[in-house]
């Protein structure tokens, strides 16, 4: 049984830190928060370069005809909207029913029926937009959401972040609580988000993503298998440089019955994930290419790349 890091003054500071920006981003009016992130997004880019040289690699992987000019500006895009994503999460706690009805459009509100519908089914997004959003649009538009989460480092500012995100009744499951989690939603006919478009190291299914090989985490394909239920690609798109945004869904993917257990969950990690690309295609300009996406499989030189 694991333990608990200790706090040292430094997770202290860090905990003082997270609670005073998400205090100060509060008290600005909703534009002025978005205008202020987009220009931290900005000065990260132009400015800093941070982890420019990965986006750029990802983003010629992903748009081989697509010139450098505009590779850099879907790079620069990127960040000013995860700045935006950073200071629209400092003011989560104000993102109830009513925002979301006067700030969140559903792009095909028949998709949105057929996801009513399902009895249980598992909600797959990426860091895409605002992610985070993501997990209140689909309370607020389902009911019965919970969403499984990463652990932060620092204890004190993960059981703040996760207040935030449990105060609109969003169930969180974590590593720990995984499996029991999802199955008694899935059995009460709920539904489970999570993000699955992360590297996922030797553990996950190699799929296209890209035209390239990519490790992708098996756990949503593998719940799907075993429990029968359909893994559903969906995003959140932001209109313009405001609060706006539309709720994006795919088409619901079933497992293959006829299939051993591992090529079924390899045929649905591939049609989720190939479902996610067409969307970002729509609008690179909104996915986070920061991280090392195709780095089990080889693209960043560390190892030899393995096929799907």
């Amino acid at each position: 049984m694991g333990t608990e890091k200790k706090l040292t003054l430094l997770h202290k500071i860090e905990y003082g830190v997270v609670r005073t920006v998400i205090f100060l981003a509060g008290l600005l009016p909703l534009r002025c928060a978005l205008a202020l992130g987009a220009f931290l997004g900005w000065t990260a880019w132009s400015i800093f370069g941070i982890r420019k040289k990965i986006v750029m690699m990802n983003l010629r992987q992903a748009f081989p005809d697509r010139t450098s000019r505009e590779l850099n500006r879907i790079g620069l895009h990127s960040y000013m909207n995860s700045g935006r994503f950073m200071l629209e999460f400092a003011r989560q706690n104000r993102m109830g029913e009513d925002y979301i009805s006067k700030h969140v459009t559903v792009e095909d509100p028949e998709a949105l029926d057929v996801l009513k519908a399902l009895s249980g089914a598992i909600i797959i997004t990426g860091h895409f937009g605002n992610w985070e959003l993501f997990g209140i649009v689909n309370r607020y538009k389902l009911g019965d959401v919970a969403f499984l989460v990463g652990r932060q480092s620092n204890s004190l500012v993960d059981g703040y972040i996760n207040g935030m995100r449990s105060i609109h009744g969003i169930e969180l499951y974590n590593r720990k609580s995984a499996v029991k989690g999802v199955l008694k939603s899935m059995k009460r006919g709920g539904y489970v988000c999570w993000l699955s478009d992360q590297d996922a190291g030797d553990s996950g299914v190699v799929v296209d993503f890209f035209g390239y090989p990519a490790s992708t985490p098996r756990g949503a394909a593998a719940f799907s298998v075993k429990l029968g239920v359909p893994v559903v690609p969906a995003l959140l798109v932001r209109e313009g440089k405001g609060p706006n945004h539309r709720f994006v869904i795919g088409k619901p993917v079933f497992p293959d019955r006829n299939l051993s257990p591992e090529e079924a969950e390899r045929k649905v990690t591939q049609q989720y994930t190939r479902q996610l690309e067409n969307m970002i295609t729509r609008k690179p300009e909104l996915y986070w290419w920061a991280h090392r996406r195709w780095k089990t499989t080889g693209m960043y030189g560390s190892r030899k790349p393995k096929s799907p």
